[in-house]
């Protein structure tokens, strides 16, 4: 009788200090072992269960590839011994590894986007749509494999998008998560570790600096006193705009999916953010207030602002998507309203997002509050917001040199 099991092989250190993951066959009361082509530290390795720790920073990855490989050892041994076919291990060693599949960048994306959508997590599978969008015009629908996807790959890759245009911030994205695409091929031994591009090309390079994206007190004020027809899109997206704006930023998303039971008295908004998941409260200021008693007047249904339908837009796909096309018709109404009130910006809702933040930083209120109010996880990504009102805060000190 032959058994399958999986250890971390301790007596062998890989390169970068890593143990490797072993299928283990016992026959003939003589061990065998097959390298599952992972590794694991082993102060990150449950040697009870013998599957990484919770902790591990690629756990369910590697969860996933060593019962895999797991499975496919056990399905192999099950059929040699269902045969009464006589084998070594060498023999099953070499039988194992050829059952690897092979699959090419478009089809893993393909994977890893459905996947995604299985989990209802759609805005990281956009994410993933959104590169395989990028990869199909860059190769002109050309397939590839990852053996293929070099440092030659992604210089000429990076040099395709910026001839079409886009920011570091974007490219950045792309390449993240083309990273991340990799990263889990290796995993699932569909990539070679030691031939990883990204050891190499380093994403770090792009500039992360937003464009100036915030307005003074004052142009909010033009905003405000902009007489616009009421009932018309151009004066829902002023609402959108100055509503982000005194509710402490609120992210678009999060704005046109608020529901009446999310305002608590007229007084509080307590509401779920969709990027962390996390609840915020948000205490009204009048102007806000305002906006509300606008719409509840002419409000049919659940939600505050009139962008969604229950009846329509049911599935989280479907939602995603509408909240994609009312945020674009949204930001065409505010260059309008950029043009009404002479701000010379490319005004869009993340404007009133950075200004919130900006003019709490002119009026003296600390990052981490600032970072408070607006939901975010640490104090690094408030800065971002911030690093331009800082900079130019010290180009006129500097005015005093003169």
């Amino acid at each position: 009788m032959a058994s399958i099991d999986v250890i971390l092989y301790t007596s062998k250190v890989l390169k970068n200090g890593e143990h490797p993951i072993m299928v283990r066959l016992i026959k003939d009361r003589k061990p065998k072992y097959i390298s599952v082509g992972v590794g694991c530290f082993k102060d990150l390795w449950d040697s009870k269960k013998n599957l990484p720790l919770k902790k591990h920073p690629l756990s369910k990855e590697l969860i996933i590839k060593i019962e895999k490989t797991k499975t496919e050892a056990k399905r192999l041994l099950m059929k040699f011994e269902d045969e009464k076919t006589d084998f070594s291990s060498e023999e099953f060693t070499k039988k194992l590894k050829n059952q690897t599949k092979k699959t090419t960048v478009y089809q893993f994306l393909e994977i890893v986007i459905a996947e995604l959508l299985k989990a209802d997590k759609v805005g990281n599978s956009n994410v993933y749509k959104s590169l395989r969008d990028v990869l199909l015009r860059f190769r002109n629908r050309k397939d590839f494999t990852f053996s293929e996807l070099d440092g030659s790959f992604l210089r000429k890759f990076e040099q395709d998008l910026r001839e079409r245009g886009l920011e570091d911030t974007s490219m950045s994205v792309h390449f993240r998560t083309l990273r991340a695409l990799y990263n889990r091929a290796v995993v699932e031994d569909y990539a070679r570790k030691e031939t990883n591009p990204f050891q190499e090309f380093k994403v770090s390079k792009f500039n992360m600096k937003t464009k100036k994206r915030a307005i003074k007190k004052d142009d909010i004020k033009r905003i405000e006193l902009l007489t616009i027809e009421k009932g018309t899109r151009l004066h829902d997206a002023q609402n959108v705009f100055l509503y982000s704006y005194y509710c402490s930023g609120i992210n678009i998303s999060d704005m046109i999916e608020l529901q009446w039971t999310d305002i608590i008295n007229n007084e509080y908004m307590d509401y779920e953010r969709n990027k962390t998941h996390q609840r915020q409260l948000v205490k009204l200021l009048p102007p806000a207030i305002d906006i509300l008693a606008y719409y509840r007047k002419f409000s049919l249904g659940d939600y505050v602002f009139p962008f969604l339908d229950k009846n329509k837009h049911i599935t989280a796909v479907q939602i995603k998507h509408r909240i994609k096309k009312i945020n674009k018709q949204i930001n065409e109404d505010l260059k309008t309203i950029a043009e009404m009130a002479e701000i010379d910006i490319n005004l869009t809702t993340y404007v009133a997002r950075h200004t919130f933040a900006t003019v709490l930083k002119r009026s003296g209120v600390g990052t981490s509050k600032i970072s408070e109010l607006l939901g975010h996880g640490d104090e690094k990504t408030t800065q971002i917001y911030l690093d331009e009102f800082e900079n130019e805060e010290l180009y006129e000190a500097t005015l005093n040199l003169l």
